[in-house]
């Protein structure tokens, strides 16, 4: 499959090595090729580093073909587990050679695999990618397609209109409401002739999405359809044209929007304010401050664009109501106000109340607010929505957020993090701390590599001090952790969340991560191999010699990254 599969017979081997006794080395790379190809992983990785022993270097070449044996032979394992880590490794190498795997990976019956498949897919410049995604299509796993379709149209192939017309043609009118932002994402004249006839669709939720869409992607070009269509009766759909003419900037409508401010629903009431706000009529911004203040939770979310709007804010911030308080300390945290701090704690700390947040949508989902879910994993049993998954990207977006807040500010909320050991934020916080990069938040790391009963954090902590070139013990430090968990690891990735439930525009498609422990163990070995380190390198062929056997596909994505 690869260039580097030839490998020759044990018995040549033998005999070349006794007619050609000065060539001992040359002849032990080859063997150590064939033990590999054989499935000799052990006795392969251990005569190479017998090699290295005596030669004192490593050989790039045979160690470039090792990794990519070892990911073939994960591919074409009848372990799922094996695959997804094979694909995982792929990735991780960034390589181009692979295209036949990643061809392999989507023609799977795993779902996760062939996820995984889009994902590094997605990253990859090559003619052949395209090829490989439309298979997907076929894919019985309609989450599957869906994702295709969504790398698809980020790419903008030039052939992709048909295939997700054709998709959605196949499914029932209420699946319909995902795809108007596919179109308007393509952007090309068949895509918007598509996009336009779903501005006329019969069914309503599928023309407030593609009017939705039109608008959020500046199709000024569908004005006179939303015009019209803000004409209508159906309150969701007043709501919907009002807060697309905001959008668009349309000031043609400024006189159709005040009449809508008028409507005897709240919420169209808002979205025409909105509008006529950005439109530059700052009065309007009255009623939806009023509406605040009599917790409307939409209003609230629409603070964020009004000025002067923080005394009010500080106000919700007292609420009997969490729901209230959420809502605003997510506004204030927009406008980079630490007054939100004591509230985003409450939602950034688990305890035993197990909050979770989902996001709730308007009749005419032109507005948008948060919604406490107390118990939220019995709450997502019950209802089978993956709310904990949802909750954890809300945190971690939070926790982003919160770094634009004043530097006291947010070491105040990662101190919190660290002491409660909430170790699935973590990976986030660490790597923000890192980015931060002042004495403050140095300092904050060291003391935290030192944390007493918290070996997850301790490592983390000194694997972000290793990348800063902190001086320390934190090179050994990990050394040893790896070393102490080889055996024990096996990686494991978190729950996945598709395009349709993600509520980012601007995330890429859906991401394999691994989970806490897997993450740690992952970052730690890719950061010794994007030093180039050689001991790195010894450490990663002692860990696919004698660590976890499954383990092996994923490490040797690591091993080719080492050595580009």
């Amino acid at each position: 499959m690869f260039r580097y599969y030839f490998i020759v017979p044990l018995l040549t081997l033998s005999l070349l090595l006794s007619a050609y006794g000065g060539e001992a080395g040359s002849i032990s790379k080859n063997q150590v090729l064939y033990l590999m190809q054989a499935g000799e992983v052990e006795r392969g990785i251990k005569l190479y580093q017998k090699v290295v022993k005596e030669t004192g270097k490593h050989d790039f070449s045979i160690l470039e073909q090792m990794g990519y044996i070892l990911i073939n032979q994960g591919a074409q394992s009848s372990d799922e587990e094996c695959q997804l880590l094979s694909m995982y490794g792929l990735g991780i190498a960034g390589s181009l050679e692979g295209m036949d795997l990643y061809d392999m990976g989507m023609s799977s019956r795993n779902p996760l695999i062939q996820m995984a498949t889009i994902q590094f897919l997605s990253y990859v410049q090559d003619d052949r990618v395209e090829e490989i995604l439309f298979k997907a299509f076929n894919s019985p796993f309609l989450v599957v397609r869906l994702e295709a379709a969504y790398a698809l149209a980020m790419r903008k192939s030039d052939q992709v209109t048909g295939m997700i017309d054709s998709l959605m043609q196949k499914l029932p009118p209420y699946f319909h409401v995902y795809f108007p932002e596919l179109f308007a994402m393509i952007g090309t004249p068949d895509a918007m002739g598509v996009l336009k006839r779903m501005v006329g669709a019969p069914h309503l939720d599928v023309r407030l999405a593609a009017i939705l869409a039109a608008a959020r992607f500046g199709r000024d070009d569908f004005l006179s359809d939303i015009r019209a269509a803000a004409t209508h009766s159906n309150q969701a759909e007043q709501e919907t044209c009002a807060a697309a003419l905001g959008y668009l900037k349309d000031s043609h409508s400024i006189p159709l929007l005040k009449n809508l401010s008028k409507s005897d629903s709240i919420n169209v009431r808002l979205a025409a304010c909105q509008s006529l706000a950005l439109l530059g009529d700052h009065s309007y911004r009255e009623q939806i401050m009023e509406s605040a203040l009599n917790k409307n939770p939409f209003s609230i979310s629409m603070l964020t664009h009004i000025p002067n709007s923080k005394p009010l804010l500080y106000l919700l911030l007292k609420d009997y109501n969490f729901h209230i308080r959420a809502n605003s300390a997510l506004v204030l945290l927009k406008k980079r106000d630490p007054s939100s701090l004591p509230t985003l704690l409450q939602m950034l700390l688990k305890d035993e109340k197990d909050l979770g947040f989902k996001p709730v949508y308007s009749l005419g989902h032109a507005l948008m607010t948060w919604r406490v879910i107390p118990s939220c994993t019995q709450y997502a049993k019950k209802t089978q929505q993956d709310i904990p998954s949802i909750t954890l990207a809300l945190r971690e977006q939070i926790l982003q957020d919160a770094l634009e807040l004043p530097e006291e500010a947010f070491l105040t909320l990662a101190r919190a993090i660290f002491s409660h050991k909430q170790n699935d934020l973590i990976p986030l916080l660490v790597r923000l701390l890192e980015n931060l990069n002042t004495p403050e938040a140095i300092h904050l790391l060291q003391d935290e590599s030192r944390h007493a009963g918290a070996p997850f954090i301790r490592t983390y902590c000194h694997l972000a001090l290793y990348r800063m070139n902190v001086e320390g013990p934190h090179r050994e430090t990990l050394y040893e952790w790896i070393d102490s968990r080889r055996d024990l690891e096996l990686i494991r990735f978190r729950a996945m969340l598709p395009w349709t439930e993600r509520k980012d525009a601007n995330s890429s498609t859906f991401q394999l991560t691994p989970e806490e422990t897997s993450r740690l163990l992952i970052e730690a070995f890719e950061s010794l191999a994007e030093s180039h380190d050689m001991r790195g390198i010894d450490i990663l062929l002692t860990s696919l010699r004698s660590g976890h056997p499954k383990n092996r596909y994923a490490l040797a994505g690591l091993l080719l990254k080492a050595i580009q």
